[in-house]
């Protein structure tokens, strides 16, 4: 990442002139404010810092006469303060790289009223170009914000009042990562996210994080040391709110066999206890996502592993979970589903039937 920040001047290495940056755009490109009025895309590797303080800055040092320019089409010093660097012991500390949405109130003395900061907390190694969108009350998808942000930064997406919560509590997040040099290319992260809206409602639920300067809500969008683990080999289906128990490095086969009780066929227990080894921090809500996905994934990979069968245990709790389940398969093709045999699961177990069963 360069030290360029907006407000610096610098000048052309491969042509005359010079100016002041005005926007950062990316972790190599600046947009640079030129005495004309004119932003110009520059590569930072094209420019030299011409700060007086510098052996640079004495040799190339020039003036230029940006007082005069409309104030419009002066430095954007907000661009600016929406970027900051994460603490360096978050970094020191960081054991899993990971990507983070959160929401801090204004006022930390009353959690729960006046305005909201709206945070992407980018604490990994790579540059990451995000795309957000919020779903409607059609159930359609509207974009809300798009950009890039640099490795170890946190990033003010956006200052929102409480009306305006909902639009970045339920929607749509992709993620492209890159890196200067890197042994393996993360494909592209695509996932559907949900915050509970009453969390917003409750001081208690607002707490202290190490990657947050005051109390707030995180959410944990994605664990990239993960992300990484499984998409080297598979091609994720679903959100990652929530860390999933690592998968072991040198086991290569696909998921479902983790799962397999005879030939081609699968028991997977969806009690959250089974699938992390510790959810003491997650809300209801991230628990049916994890618990949700968990099973998508599981029937992705049966199905390219040609099984046959694969009974789900849900537990019999509020049938929240076995809902949910029934319909995901319903907006599926091809599969049938029954109560699994109450002599072995009681009524707490789903059985289900994959389409290529009878090929």
């Amino acid at each position: 990442m360069s030290d360029l920040k907006v407000g610096d001047k610098v000048k052309f290495l491969n042509t005359s002139g010079g100016g002041v940056v005005s926007k950062l755009i990316d972790s190599r490109t600046v947009g640079v404010l030129i005495e004309d009025g004119f932003e110009i895309p520059t590569m930072i590797s094209e420019l030299v810092k011409t700060d007086s303080a510098t052996a640079a800055g004495r040799f190339f040092e020039d003036h230029y006469n940006l007082d005069s320019l409309p104030e419009a089409d002066k430095p954007d010093d907000r661009q600016d303060d929406r970027l900051t660097p994460l603490p360096d012991l978050v970094i020191s500390s960081r054991k899993s790289e990971e990507i983070f949405l959160a929401f801090v109130p204004h006022d930390q003395k009353w959690l729960i009223t006046g305005q909201l900061d709206v945070l992407l907390i980018n604490n990994s190694s790579f540059d990451v170009l995000y795309n957000i969108f919020r779903k409607t009350p059609l159930n359609h998808y509207e974009g809300v914000d798009y950009g890039s942000i640099f490795p170890d930064s946190t990033l003010v997406l956006n200052t929102i009042n409480r009306e305006q919560v909902t639009h970045w509590t339920d929607g749509y997040i992709q993620f492209l990562f890159h890196k200067q040099q890197t042994k393996e290319v993360l494909p592209p992260f695509n996932a559907e996210f949900k915050v509970e809206g009453k969390r917003f409602f409750k001081e208690g639920n607002y707490r202290q994080n190490l990657v947050i300067k005051d109390k707030g809500i995180v959410i944990k969008v994605l664990s990239l040391t993960d992300y990484f683990r499984e998409e080297t080999g598979n091609q994720s289906t679903g959100n990652e709110n929530i860390d999933q128990r690592e998968k072991s490095a040198t086991n290569p086969k696909p998921l479902i066999f983790r799962h397999q009780v005879a030939p081609r066929e699968a028991e997977v227990d969806l009690h959250i206890h089974e699938l992390v080894d510790d959810s003491s921090n997650f809300e209801k809500s991230e628990i049916l996502e994890f618990q949700k996905n968990y099973f998508l994934k599981c029937l992705d990979s049966a199905m390219a592993s040609h099984f046959l069968k694969v009974t789900f245990i849900h537990g019999v709790g509020n049938g929240v979970l076995r809902t949910a389940m029934i319909e995901l398969l319903k907006k599926q093709e091809g599969f049938t589903f029954s109560d699994a045999p109450m002599a072995k699961y009681g009524i707490g177990a789903l059985e289900i039937t994959l389409p290529h069963s009878n090929h």
